[in-house]
């Protein structure tokens, strides 16, 4: 009795967690919704080339916080990044460019960590750039939130959310379906596509946590 009452608890347990780790539905919507869709999920992210200037705040593992300045040049057009990071007295603690390839051109410990360079400029094109030409769905979630759902380049899965009020969120889950990041842009800005207050959250065993405030933001000459 007791060891089928174990199993049973299992059992349960494990329908629990495969459900939690599917991807929300994608209601579909009308027709004539489609492309308001689309257009919306697309506003998301800023288009031509924009100099960004951003106040970060740092959660780390075992609660470690960090206040550093970053300075980030995008370009829609051919997706390429400029990244710097730099103390608040302005001391450049990381340079990398990104064109197809990452370059670094100057890392400080503890941003000279391995895979540092990559992971960094994974999430500005997470943040920044549109996972897709088309996406692969197009509809609402079950709260109603209008959502574009893509598969990207490396073959992670997108939901790209927005709302109502103009604040928006990408959730990027892994092969499993799992969410591995997930993207708020809050209080939107002066420009299309650029939000007063961007928060990243990273899972996973070296969880971190992001808080982007802008300071500046600046359109470049294509």
């Amino acid at each position: 009795m007791k060891r089928f009452f174990l199993l049973t608890l299992l059992s349960g347990i494990l329908l629990l967690v495969v459900a939690c780790s599917g991807l929300p539905r994608v209601y579909p919507a009308g027709d004539t919704a489609q492309p308001q869709i689309r257009k919306a999920c697309e506003a998301v992210f800023p288009r031509g080339k924009w100099q960004l200037l951003h106040s970060i705040e740092t959660s780390l593992p075992g609660g470690h916080k960090g206040f550093v300045m970053g300075l980030t040049v995008i370009s829609s057009v051919d997706e390429t990044v400029r990244c710097v990071i730099m103390t608040i007295e302005g001391l450049v603690l990381f340079d990398a460019a990104y064109d197809g390839r990452v370059t670094v051109k100057r890392a400080v410990a503890p941003f000279d960590a391995e895979n540092f360079a990559r992971g960094l400029v994974r999430d500005i094109r997470l943040i920044f750039f549109k996972p897709g030409v088309v996406p692969d769905e197009t509809g609402r979630l079950k709260n109603g939130s209008a959502t574009c759902r893509y598969r990207d380049p490396d073959g992670h899965i997108v939901d790209v959310i927005t709302r109502v009020d103009g604040n928006w969120e990408i959730r990027q889950y892994d092969q499993q379906l799992r969410v591995i990041r997930t993207v708020k842009g809050l209080r939107p800005g002066d420009f299309p596509g650029i939000s007063k207050r961007i928060e990243l959250t990273a899972a996973g065993l070296s969880r971190y946590v992001l808080v982007m405030d802008l300071v500046e933001a600046v359109p470049l000459d294509p």
